[in-house]
């Protein structure tokens, strides 16, 4: 009889006890329906039968994750992150502390940003981002660093053969009594590659698949750029970006992390966060909004991924202070963490219960 006590009342107003008026019959009638439907939902619950059938128990094989390696308390990468807040709430300053601990933890090979402002923003992103690798926003801007995460992944196959070759290499030379009992070929290419002086070099710091972060700055009001294929193609397939020929490190592509900092959440039609972008979120960071159209847009929206009664209190005790934010992560390694303040203060709500010792 659990489910009854958990029954939700609606206290109706001192004067419609005093007299009972058409609409306050009607608010009496919804309250016994709702009381009449939890009680047959419960009774369903004890009498349904049900018979197990032998089909569909065989589970498919597992996967490739294709996810960057990251600390316990890191977030789960590539995201689609959205750091959302008016000018000057905190922005570019909370991304450049992101920015600080991606270098430290080593999350990301390389970094690039679109944004009509770095110049004006090289305090915040000049230590992490090469200007070779910041573009202005334009119709091809994205695809321009998709581009280049392909180029990366091009390269990363290259060296992965080279080093097959050079393996072959040393050992047919540690076979053979002397060079002129060498295979020609192989010869040839050991001169070619520098394999008598020392192995192919990887040119990031770990041989694995390139690490990639597109940051997008204060450019979805460009038209250029939100009528870009780019756009929608790191909004929906980002982790699947730059495939690779055969699987590494638990990879089947390079992918793409993607942050976007933008003053609305939801604009105009052709301006602003597109659906498409909005529901394949990992990562949405609030700062303080006092447009209610906003947060009711905000809040009708996540009401699909989660609780909307918990993420009121969680912004609310997150947004108290100037340049407070919010994340809410959709991804969390823990199903505890859902919801952060400033990055590092985990909001924590007994109706969200830890699942990790249940994961396989």
């Amino acid at each position: 009889m659990h489910l009854l006590f958990n029954i939700k009342v609606k206290k109706l107003p001192k004067q419609a006890a005093k007299m009972p008026n058409e609409d306050n019959k009607k608010v009496l009638s919804d309250i016994g329906n709702s009381f009449l439907s939890d009680i047959i939902i419960y009774i369903y619950n004890i009498i349904m039968k049900v018979k197990k059938l032998k089909v569909f128990d065989e589970n498919p094989t597992s996967g490739v994750c294709n996810r960057y390696p990251t600390p316990k308390n890191s977030f789960v990468q590539p995201c689609l992150h959205l750091v959302n807040g008016v000018r000057n709430s905190g922005k570019s300053f909370l991304t450049a502390k992101m920015l600080n601990q991606f270098k430290k933890d080593k999350t990301f090979d390389i970094i690039y940003i679109i944004t009509p402002s770095f110049n004006s923003n090289k305090a915040y992103f000049a230590k992490h981002i090469r200007e070779e690798n910041a573009f202005e926003p334009t119709g091809d801007s994205i695809q321009k660093v998709i581009d280049l995460v392909e180029k990366d992944r091009d390269e990363f196959e290259e060296y992965l053969k080279k080093m097959e070759l050079y393996k072959k290499f040393k050992k047919e030379f540690k076979m053979k009594s002397n060079v002129e009992q060498m295979d020609g070929d192989l010869l040839i290419q050991g001169y070619e590659n520098d394999f008598f002086n020392q192995p192919p070099k990887w040119k990031y710091d770990k041989v694995e698949p390139p690490k990639s972060l597109l940051i997008l700055d204060d450019c979805l009001g460009s038209p250029a750029l939100l009528q870009s294929s780019g756009l929608v193609k790191v909004a929906t397939l980002n982790r699947h970006l730059a495939h690779l020929e055969e699987t590494h490190s638990d990879r089947s592509a390079c992918g793409l992390a993607v942050i976007i900092l933008a003053q609305s959440y939801k604009m105009r039609e052709g301006m602003g966060i597109g659906r498409v972008l909005r529901e394949n979120l990992s990562l949405l960071t609030l700062f303080k909004n006092k447009q209610e159209k906003q947060m009711d847009a905000i809040k009708e929206e996540l009401a699909n991924v989660c609780d909307v009664n918990l993420f009121d209190r969680a912004y609310n005790y997150a947004t108290a202070e100037k340049h407070g934010s919010l994340t809410v992560d959709f991804t969390p390694k823990c199903s505890r963490q859902v919801f952060r303040k400033n990055l590092n203060e985990v909001i924590l709500f007994d109706e969200l219960v830890c699942e990790c010792n249940n994961k396989k």
